[in-house]
């Protein structure tokens, strides 16, 4: 489901907000339009459907011989050095940068970023009734 054009517009006033108020912490958890926090790649997936088949094949053929529960935990840490892998790869993929749109300004009163929200939703309020 996707967001109205009054939801994205407060969506991109609260973050505007919270970039001017704090730029680190801003940066740190906006992301840029149109992409993706995790970018798994190909290999790294390959590699864990590769380990995963390991693991339930092992299970499944564990009654034969013994041989076959290595090969289930040989799959289990394959899959888990995948995981492992792809996360940690994914956090030089995506660099986070700071929109340009975004202009710094002080805040009016003391009350700062939760004065304004309270402020643009009781105008909302009122304008309702």
């Amino acid at each position: 489901m996707s967001l109205s054009e009054q939801e994205l517009r407060a969506l991109r006033e609260i973050e505007q907000s919270l970039l001017a108020e704090d730029p680190k912490f801003g940066a740190t958890v906006s992301s840029v339009a149109g992409e993706s926090r995790f970018e798994f790649s190909l290999k790294g997936v390959a590699i864990f459907v590769l380990g995963l088949v390991f693991l339930i094949g092992g299970i499944a053929l564990s009654q034969e011989t013994l041989w076959f529960v290595g090969l289930s935990a040989v799959g289990f840490l394959t899959m888990l050095g995948s995981g492992i892998w792809m996360l940690r790869s994914n956090d030089r993929v995506v660099p986070l940068s700071r929109p340009q749109s975004v202009r710094q300004r002080k805040p009016s009163n003391g009350s700062g970023f939760t004065g304004r929200m309270d402020e643009r939703f009781r105008s909302r309020f009122e304008e309702g009734q």
